[in-house]
């Protein structure tokens, strides 16, 4: 009944790893896709502050500068507010190690973000990648899991089949060996025909008178 209990116990724990790491990805992917966006306002920064820089247009470049820093400061906020909810959805489920070291991880960026506007996004690629470690080490632990289940299971197998084959070796039963019987001959012996004595001599025939 206790390894029962055991064996039910380790299927859900690594279902939950399994679904952890699942969210944890999602996560990942999500955070990923806030830097990429990030990069690509960067890229574009770039390319307007160079042309203007061309122009040598001090006035144009502040405006440039102060346009694109409240822009950046507007979407960190965004990212800020999406991280914050995936904060909330994480606490107070479980008590997972790998759990709490992805909600440490996106909780240190949250705290950070409000001092480091807007440079706190150009660290989203890096939180994106220290979550997805977490997911990836959630995942090898739920897989760990069915491993040892499947190796148990696999031992009970082959210790029941050996029991059944015991068994049957002693059921066994062996035949009595059979003694041959030899035959003895039965010689029926001839008995000699009786001779008819010569001295007898048939009734004679009377010839009628």
């Amino acid at each position: 009944m206790q390894s029962q209990d055991k064996k039910l116990a380790q299927q859900e724990r690594s279902k939950d790893l399994f679904a952890l790491s699942n969210q944890l990805f999602a996560t990942a992917k999500t955070l990923t896709k806030y830097h990429a966006a990030e990069l690509n306002n960067n890229m574009a920064y770039a390319l307007s502050y160079a042309q203007t820089a061309a122009h040598q247009d001090i006035t144009q470049l502040k405006a440039l500068q102060s346009a694109v820093a409240a822009e950046a400061a507007k979407r960190m906020g965004v990212y800020q507010a999406k991280v914050k909810v995936i904060l909330d959805q994480m606490d107070g489920k479980t008590s997972d190690k790998h759990l709490k070291e992805a909600r440490s991880i996106l909780a240190d960026w949250y705290k950070d973000a409000k001092k480091k506007i807007p440079q706190g996004a150009g660290q989203l690629g890096q939180v994106a990648h220290e979550v997805a470690d977490v997911g990836i080490k959630a995942l090898k632990a739920g897989c760990k899991l069915v491993n040892e289940a499947a190796a148990i299971a696999e031992k009970r197998v082959k210790k029941a089949s050996k029991k059944g084959a015991s068994k049957a070796n002693k059921a066994i039963v062996k035949k009595p060996s059979i003694k041959k019987t030899s035959l003895k001959k039965v010689v029926v012996k001839k008995t000699p025909a009786k001779k008819v004595s010569a001295s007898i001599t048939p009734p004679s025939k009377e010839l009628p008178t």
